[in-house]
């Protein structure tokens, strides 16, 4: 009984993750929250809103259909780990976001070698969202919590503890190609590093992070992350064969999966309020 309620409380880790990092539909830049502050975790949802994603910014006019793939590395003495977890990313024309990841390298899964599929959705225009268990063939549906700005305006949640030991080299005539396709992108590649300096966390010697995003005007999108930090690796996050067609019945649960009560999510905070919305409709709504 406690090895399941392990396995189901890292699912709804993960599934909690998933929820809140892709709503911003992109990965943060650097210096948002989980990303110039590092950590084991940092890269583990970066995946083009999984990475980074704070707020409800929603991207109309602009519909994306890509996949991303996610490698995190950490070289250890006389060893090196390495992961690598990949799915798909979609946004409709009306700013709803559809994320497929494939999880192989976490926690139990990692040992067992099985492949857990989960979806996110984010329907605005039937103002639902859904997380799907594709393995199970199940899935939750709540309604989208309203955004409400923060009292006194926009908060900046790109704000440093201390910026003095940071550097920022911003070249906004970029470019990225898309290694299936070979389009090339222009794009804004913005690199930033920061320094620890000896003694501030108990270090003998400094320690420098780095960060380099490549975004995409055009699209309204981070194309490709890397982050490094010594103490916790290397993760990198890119997009690939980027097109602009998803198809609008990928904006809600397929019709043969079964709902199942929510407990974990909600608008409500992890515990929700114990309601279940409706199925979504028989026809997509995008």
């Amino acid at each position: 009984m406690k090895r399941v309620m392990i396995h189901a409380g890292l699912a709804a880790a993960l599934l909690a993750g998933i929820a809140v990092r892709v709503r911003a539909q992109e990965p943060s830049p650097p210096g948002a929250p989980g990303s110039w502050m590092g950590g084991p975790m940092a890269g583990m949802f970066e995946m083009g809103g999984l990475m980074g994603g704070f707020g409800l910014r929603t991207v109309t006019g602009k519909p994306v259909l890509a996949s991303f793939t996610v490698v995190h590395t950490q070289t250890l003495t006389g060893n090196m780990i390495s992961n690598t977890n990949t799915g798909t990313f979609a946004r409709g024309a009306d700013g709803s976001i559809y994320r497929d990841v494939k999880l192989t390298s976490i926690g139990p899964w990692s040992a067992s070698g099985k492949v857990q599929e989960f979806i996110y959705i984010r329907n605005v225009s039937n103002g639902m969202q859904y997380i799907v268990n594709v393995t199970k063939g199940t899935y939750q549906a709540f309604p989208l919590a309203p955004s409400n700005p923060p009292p006194g305006g926009k908060k900046d949640m790109t704000a440093r503890p201390d910026a003095s030991n940071e550097t920022v080299i911003d070249n906004p005539n970029g470019t990225f190609t898309d290694s299936v396709t070979n389009v090339i992108y222009p794009v804004d590649d913005r690199k930033t590093t920061r320094t620890i300096p000896a003694g501030a966390i108990g270090n003998q010697l400094p320690l420098v992070i780095t960060s380099e995003r490549w975004h995409s005007d055009a699209l309204d999108l981070t194309l490709q992350n890397t982050s490094s930090d010594p103490r916790f690796g290397t993760t990198t996050y890119q997009l690939s064969n980027i097109g602009t067609s998803p198809a609008a019945s990928l904006f809600v649960p397929d019709p043969s999966f079964t709902q199942v009560q929510g407990g974990g999510f909600g608008p409500k905070g992890h515990a929700g309020d114990g309601k279940q919305p409706p199925p979504p409709p028989d026809g997509p709504q995008n």
